[in-house]
């Protein structure tokens, strides 16, 4: 009886280590380097002084140069997308699927300038970056648990662009 047992409990003690490995998820690999994918399904509706124009795609995203880049990140700058948006003192406010947005000028009043942000993991993210610094560094500054991270706003992910011009 008690070699039974014994064989009993081998048997479940073993099981139980596969059922473990079935359960277990794997960290999703990167995006390669040599590329950074642009989602396929991205479709950005923009409007322009309440009239709907031709929306941001990944086709048009992969036809227009970037204004920045570097090997994780890529960057346009929403005039070079939407010329309309251009003019300085133009508003260019990015809403997200959930309604939240959030309004820049063009440029704004540091010298910031909006982009639609790429990064390496196909996030697209309507951004003001320091055009002299576009990706500045974040991870190991401020020490642990206490650095302060990116301070400056964005919206992501990003369902429509709506531009407005300041009337004279």
């Amino acid at each position: 009886m008690a070699r039974w047992l014994a064989t009993l409990l081998v048997l479940a003690a073993c099981s139980r280590a596969s059922d473990e490995n079935e359960v277990r998820q794997w960290q999703t690999p990167p995006p390669p380097k040599d590329g950074i994918p642009i989602p396929t399904s991205l479709s950005i509706d923009v409007t322009i002084d309440g009239g709907n124009k031709t929306a941001i795609t990944s086709n048009v995203l992969g036809a227009a140069k970037p204004d920045f880049a570097d090997a994780d990140h890529k960057a346009w700058l929403i005039p070079t997308l939407v010329p309309a948006a251009a003019p300085r003192g133009t508003t260019i406010e990015a809403v997200s699927p959930a309604g939240v947005s959030v309004k820049f000028t063009h440029p704004t009043a540091d010298g910031l300038e909006p982009v639609l942000f790429l990064s390496r993991r196909g996030d697209v993210i309507i951004a003001a970056v320091d055009p002299k610094d576009p990706f500045p560094r974040y991870h190991g500054q401020g020490g642990r648990l206490r650095r302060a991270g990116d301070p400056l706003p964005h919206v992501g992910p990003v369902s429509r662009i709506e531009i407005t011009h300041t009337k004279p």
